[in-house]
C-alpha cells in the first residue's frame, strides 16, 4: 500500500497516470485482507472452542473418579535394641497396620525362654526365635540397632518429647530431668532410655520410656524426615537380608499413632511358655507421664 502512495505521488508530479486511476487501486488494496492473519484468528476460535469443551470434562471426570489410594500391607517387625556389649537391651515387637498406625509389644529383656533370659541369647536369630515362640506371632522382619544411635534418631526428627512424673538424677546413665514435660534429642534421648537405677518399678519403668520415646517419635515422623531417619540409622542398623529399610520409611506419611503394651513374666517362664497374662502396664501420670 505504501508502494502505490509513493506512485501515486510520482504519477501526480509528472502528469503520467490518471489520479481516479490510483485510487481505485488503493480501494482494492484496502479491501484484501492477509492470509496469515485470517489462519491465525481462525486457529485461535478453533482452541478456544476445544477447550471449552475439554476443560469442564476432564474437571468432571476428576471429581467424579478420583484416584484410588494405595494400601501398604500389614508388616510385624522385631526391633531389638543392644547394648555396648552387644547384649539384647530393648525388645519391641511391632505390627505396622495398613491404616499407618502401630501397635508396639514389649518384652522385658529379664524374660526367660528355656531356662535363658533373653538378654543372655548369644544372636539375633535366637532371640527372634525365642519371641515367636513366646508370643505366637511371626516377626516378617527384624532389625538389631545400637541403643546409642537412638541419639541420633531423635536428632533426625528434631527432638522428642517424654513426660516424667517427677525429677530424677541418675549418675549412672547421666539422666536429669526435672517432672513434666521435656524434648530430648542426642546423648539426654540416650540417658533418658539407659537409666534404670533410681526407678519404683526398675525394668518396667524403663520399658515405659521405651515406649513413650517410640510413641514421641511416631508423633513427629512425617513422609520427609522418616527416610532421612532410615538413611541415617542404615549405616548401623543390621537387617534380616532382603528387607529395604528406605522403602519400608516410604510407608510413613504423617504422625503416627503408636500404641503400646507390655508383655512380661517377672517369674520367667522355662519352658518357653507364653505366660498366662501380661504384667501391669506400668504407672502412667494423669497426662500419659512416666516414672
Amino acid at each position: 500500500m505504501n508502494e502505490l502512495i509513493r506512485q501515486a505521488i510520482n504519477a501526480e508530479a509528472e502528469e503520467r497516470v490518471d489520479s481516479r486511476t490510483v485510487l481505485a487501486n488503493l480501494h482494492k488494496a484496502r479491501k484484501r485482507k492477509p492470509l496469515g492473519l485470517i489462519v491465525g484468528v481462525a486457529t485461535l476460535t478453533a482452541a478456544a472452542a476445544a477447550a471449552a469443551v475439554i476443560i469442564p470434562a476432564t474437571i468432571k471426570k476428576t471429581e467424579a473418579a478420583p484416584p484410588a489410594a494405595q494400601t501398604t500391607p500389614a508388616q510385624s517387625v522385631l526391633l531389638l535394641g543392644t547394648d555396648d556389649r552387644n547384649r539384647t537391651d530393648a525388645i519391641v515387637l511391632a505390627r505396622f497396620g495398613e491404616d499407618g498406625s502401630v501397635d508396639a509389644l514389649s518384652l522385658s529383656r529379664e524374660l526367660e525362654y528355656q531356662s535363658t533370659r533373653l538378654s543372655q541369647l548369644e544372636s539375633p536369630a535366637k532371640v527372634v526365635e525365642a519371641v515367636e515362640n513366646l508370643t505366637g506371632t511371626r516377626a516378617d522382619h527384624h532389625a538389631v540397632i545400637k541403643m546409642a544411635d537412638f541419639g541420633k534418631i531423635s536428632q533426625a526428627v528434631g527432638g522428642v518429647e517424654v513426660c516424667l512424673n517427677s525429677a530424677t538424677n541418675d549418675p549412672y546413665s547421666g539422666a536429669n530431668f526435672p517432672a513434666g514435660k521435656s524434648t530430648l534429642a542426642g546423648d539426654q534421648a540416650l540417658a533418658f532410655l539407659r537409666q534404670r537405677f533410681n526407678l519404683p518399678r526398675g525394668d518396667l519403668d524403663r520399658i515405659a520410656r521405651h515406649q513413650a520415646f517410640l510413641a514421641g517419635i511416631g508423633a513427629k515422623l512425617t513422609k520427609d524426615n522418616a527416610v532421612a531417619m532410615a538413611r541415617e540409622v542404615s549405616k548401623s542398623i543390621q537387617v534380616d537380608a532382603g528387607w529395604d529399610v528406605l522403602e519400608f520409611a516410604q510407608r510413613f506419611r504423617g504422625p503416627v499413632k503408636v500404641r503400646t503394651k507390655t508383655f512380661e513374666s517377672a517369674a520367667g517362664n522355662p519352658n518357653g511358655q507364653a505366660p498366662e497374662s501380661g504384667a501391669p502396664e506400668p504407672d502412667k501420670g494423669p497426662s500419659g507421664c512416666v516414672n
